[in-house]
């Protein structure tokens, strides 16, 4: 059973290595530019993402904020996921997985470095817990896409710039990633739905209090 599984997880090597690596540099990039421009936040524009911070923490330890509503965590959640497996359809992949890396890559660093800035080593728990307990189930998981369908864009480009029929990309074992990833996605749901919301909950009213 564990070979069967790992070898759902393996792809082939010659293409694995180089998609993993631009991906990882585009995530990088996108998390690096978040960083840099939260740090770089001052005057009024400092001031009011403090307040929306500070009005934040209010509300959560009030115990005023619920469970998200379902739909838009949902989402907001596999939106993501989405647009890198339909653009792993496309040879467009070739360049939108990248760049889609990169922007997310930007949102998660900046949503962190905006607690850490306002509110220090304290909003570094926060961010984590609102970013990084969902985040380090769905950030691997994005990679798995990202580094398949980067793969398969990059067979299509191939076939279309004439350089010869290749095996398709698109096997049994790809589908099955996508339908593994997708179950690590919906936890992620899970977690958000139920977990989330009382830890920060709990957390922002220890602060408060």
């Amino acid at each position: 059973m564990r070979r069967t599984v790992a070898g759902i997880w393996d792809v082939p090597a010659d293409g694995a290595a180089p998609a993993l690596i631009v991906l990882a540099a585009s995530f990088f990039l996108g998390a690096a530019a978040g960083c840099i421009l939260a740090s770089r936040v001052d005057g009024n524009a400092l001031e009011g993402l403090g307040s929306y911070i500070s009005a934040f923490l209010a509300v959560s330890g009030a115990g005023e904020v619920t469970a998200p509503a379902l739909l838009p965590l949902l989402w907001e959640t596999l939106r993501w996921p989405l647009i890198t497996a339909v653009l792993g359809f496309t040879a467009l992949g070739l360049l939108g997985i990248p760049i889609l890396f990169a922007v997310r890559g930007f949102l998660l660093s900046f949503a962190a470095a905006s607690f850490v800035k306002v509110l220090g080593g304290t909003g570094g728990l926060l961010a984590f817990l609102l970013f990084g307990i969902s985040g380090m189930v769905s950030v691997p998981a994005l990679f798995v896409l990202g580094v398949q369908g980067f793969n398969a864009s990059r067979c299509l480009a191939g076939r279309a710039l004439g350089e010869g029929k290749s095996r398709s990309p698109y096997g049994r074992k790809y589908f099955l990633r996508c339908g593994m990833c997708a179950a690590a996605f919906l936890v992620c749901v899970v977690l958000e739905y139920v977990a989330v919301s009382p830890l920060v909950a709990g957390v922002a009213g220890a602060l408060s209090g």
